[in-house]
């Protein structure tokens, strides 16, 4: 006789499915979005001010950047969504997760957004969405975004969308620039 134990606090992965938003849709990167990508935020100074990674300085880049991500697709727990405009087709950004821990049911998350389209609610729409999938359908019962303290209005992002703030840490990261970042930690917890 065999018995198995079910438990009900365990990750239920289901990686990078389409999540529809009122204006937008999120979906996986596909080939053709390299230009989008480029063009929108990988190559641009203003976009990745605030962020980790460095600024492309050619499509060639970006190219190797998105057959890595088109890659990981194949993995459950990957999560990593292109930001696309419903009506013109056009991906605008990108949100994904990171430092999954499975057992403490854990998971960060950040996003970027074209600067040409800041200030239209669209992170805030987006956030708002992942999140839910996240703990509704794949079960994280806490979840993390980190921000340079510099940039206010994704700190605004992330307390619109639920999250409450955490601590700040300073000398935490290195942004494009190689400049330490000071950050605010923010948590949205069930």
């Amino acid at each position: 006789m065999a018995f198995f134990i079910i438990n009900k606090n365990h990750i239920n992965h289901k990686g990078t499915i389409n999540l529809y938003t009122n204006r937008f849709l999120l979906r996986k990167f596909e080939d053709n979005d390299v230009n989008y990508i480029f063009d929108n935020w990988a190559s641009c100074k203003e976009a990745a001010r605030y962020n980790a990674w460095n600024v492309h300085s050619s499509i060639k880049e970006t190219k190797e950047y998105l057959m890595e991500w088109i890659k990981n697709y194949d993995k459950l727990n990957y999560y990593n969504w292109a930001i696309t405009n419903k009506e013109t087709k056009e991906v605008i950004g990108s949100i994904s997760v990171s430092n999954i821990k499975n057992r403490s049911r854990y998971c960060e998350i950040g996003y970027t957004i074209a600067s040409k389209y800041w200030n239209n609610g669209i992170a805030t729409e987006v956030l708002i969405r992942v999140l839910d999938y996240l703990v509704k359908e794949v079960g994280f019962q806490k979840i993390h975004a980190i921000y340079d303290v510099r940039n206010i209005a994704s700190g605004r992002v992330m307390e619109k969308a639920g999250m409450v703030y955490l601590k700040n840490r300073k000398k935490f990261l290195v942004n494009n620039e190689n400049m330490i970042m000071n950050c605010s930690i923010y948590e949205y917890k069930v």
